[in-house]
């Protein structure tokens, strides 16, 4: 990097700690404009014209932005004061030096991540994220176009100028279209539900045909992964979440009190988690796995603000991880990574099983070093026995997603330990969650009892043949963890014990269309043929 690109992403750096100081929203638009110039000059020294334009445009932006929130434009003060703010960046700053080249865009992103949680304030949250791809932006300049997109063709170049520019549009449009709509308070949390209300169907009948239309294409995403060629991946998984979703639609076909937006954002949330398992290139997952959150959390947006900062953060910290793994794979890259997807995960459980295969076609590709794989094991654990000590709570409203993401955690981990054995064990596991997690989304008549049971392993439905191969797997290479494993079950299995048994005598003539996916577990779990089992053991052999 020559002596002005080094300058100028000194002055990007500058301003993110002025940005932790300011307390005017109209101070902070100047200092991102500013932030957002320098990366831009810095892209164009460097010979990555591209990479300038997604810097220039969110800065412009977001200064539109601020004019059309006016209500906003007030003095907000650092939660524990700017002081304490520049303190910790400062130590967050003189950590990122240890990445020599990478130090500079390292620590633009966790000042960022940083201005966002210390600020309150909405219109400084999205500041924050612009900052953000600020510095994901001078990371593709220093690292991931030459190493990853130097040779491509025009259009795959666009991928990451594309990737960087819609990262903060989502939490934009939270802000841009309660104003747009005159309401008198773009913060209060029932102005999505009145933008919505005249979408409404007025007549049962034209409520009920909108839950038809959506069943119809919800079927048509299914068999379009039944027909389109895939690749070994996608060919697998992408048939199962295209079942996935018609579940989801017959179940929300019978709430006629929808009104389309939201189907239509379900909708879409499925479209976005099938291409997300079969897109060629990690920044196209990357993109679609974005999509697939946004949709998912468009329709409640204002009532989770702090839920969509704190996930639009993640998923920029999973995209600078994935920028630093193919020029320099390191310890940041991947706890970036991890770390992302895993509150990606958390703030939408329906994307748990997409980020775990994520995770797998990486770890397949290419080896991991050990601190790599400690790394991952330990994040794994973390948050398997997250969900299993919250599972010992009384409440049981959030029951199947604390299981979803328990089942995913242990995928998770079987990757992490680096072997075969465990990437096939996972491959086998997810194949069975996603099923089992499917049949859970009906709620009542006993297919509800026991799809929770499958979900928890409870012998011998659901995912518990690939919660056995993951135990072998365990014993075989890394038996210490069968002690937090072991652990963690007790409270998932006591959490799918039902109140009551099942009544099978009082059920309706027409079977639930959970059976389906229930049934389809089984043959998978037990009787899957030698063929597809050894091809399955191929798929996950990697690379030596």
């Amino acid at each position: 990097m020559t002596a002005l690109a080094q300058g100028s992403a000194g002055v990007a750096l500058v301003m993110c700690f002025a940005l932790l100081r300011t307390g005017q929203v109209s101070a902070a638009a100047i200092l991102l404009a500013v932030q957002s110039i320098a990366v831009a000059v810095t892209a164009v020294i460097l010979h990555q014209p591209l990479m300038a334009m997604p810097p220039l445009l969110l800065g412009a932006g977001f200064w539109l932005l601020r004019r059309e929130t006016p209500i906003f434009h007030s003095y907000t003060a650092p939660i524990g004061g700017a002081k304490l703010g520049i303190a910790v960046g400062a130590v967050l700053a003189i950590l990122c030096q240890s990445q020599a080249g990478l130090a500079l865009p390292s620590a633009i992103v966790l000042l960022s991540g940083l201005l966002a949680t210390t600020r309150p304030h909405p219109l400084m949250q999205v500041a924050a994220l612009v900052a953000a791809q600020n510095g994901l932006a001078l990371a593709g300049c220093l690292v991931a176009q030459p190493a990853v997109l130097s040779s491509a063709s025009f259009p795959a170049a666009l991928l990451l100028p594309l990737a960087c520019l819609v990262l903060p549009l989502p939490l934009a449009a939270g802000l841009l279209v309660p104003a747009i709509a005159s309401s008198p308070n773009p913060g209060n949390p029932g102005w999505a539900l009145r933008l919505t209300a005249s979408w409404r169907p007025r007549l049962p009948s034209t409520a009920a045909w909108f839950g038809w239309i959506e069943v119809c294409l919800a079927l048509a995403i299914f068999a379009a992964t039944l027909i389109v060629p895939l690749d070994s991946f996608a060919s697998i998984f992408a048939p199962l979440l295209g079942l996935d979703g018609v579940l989801r639609s017959c179940v929300r076909q019978k709430r006629h009190a929808l009104s389309p937006i939201r189907r239509a954002s379900a909708l879409l949330q499925t479209g976005f988690t099938v291409l997300a398992v079969c897109a060629p290139n990690p920044i196209i997952e990357w993109l679609t796995v974005l999509a697939a959150m946004t949709m998912a959390l468009l329709p409640t947006m204002s009532r989770r603000w702090n839920s969509a900062v704190l996930a639009f953060l993640a998923t920029g910290l999973s995209l600078f991880g994935l920028l630093l793994l193919p020029a320099a794979p390191s310890i940041l890259g991947y706890f970036s990574l991890f770390a992302g997807f895993a509150t990606v995960a958390a703030i939408v459980p329906d994307l748990a099983a997409v980020v775990v295969i994520l995770i797998l076609r990486l770890a397949n590709q290419t080896p991991w070093p050990f601190s790599i794989e400690a790394l991952g094991i330990g994040l794994a654990i973390i948050g398997l026995l997250t969900c299993a000590l919250l599972l010992t709570t009384p409440n049981r409203s959030h029951r199947t997603t604390l299981l979803t993401l328990s089942q995913a955690s242990i995928a998770a981990l079987a990757i992490c330990i680096g072997h075969a054995d465990g990437r096939f064990a996972a491959l086998v596991l997810l194949i069975l969650l996603i099923l089992s997690r499917a049949a859970a989304r009906v709620t009542v008549g006993p297919v509800a009892t026991l799809a929770i049971a499958g979900l928890a392993g409870l012998p011998p439905l659901g995912v518990f043949p690939g919660l056995v191969l993951v135990v072998l797997t365990f014993s075989a290479h890394n038996p210490w963890l069968l002690l937090p494993v072991g652990a963690a079950l007790i409270p998932i299995l006591s959490a799918s014990v039902p109140r009551q048994l099942p009544d099978f005598i009082s059920v309706a003539t027409v079977p639930s269309i959970a059976w389906l996916p229930l049934l389809l577990a089984i043959l998978a779990g037990y009787f899957a043929p030698n063929g597809l089992v050894h091809w399955w053991r191929i798929l996950t052999a990697g690379v030596t």
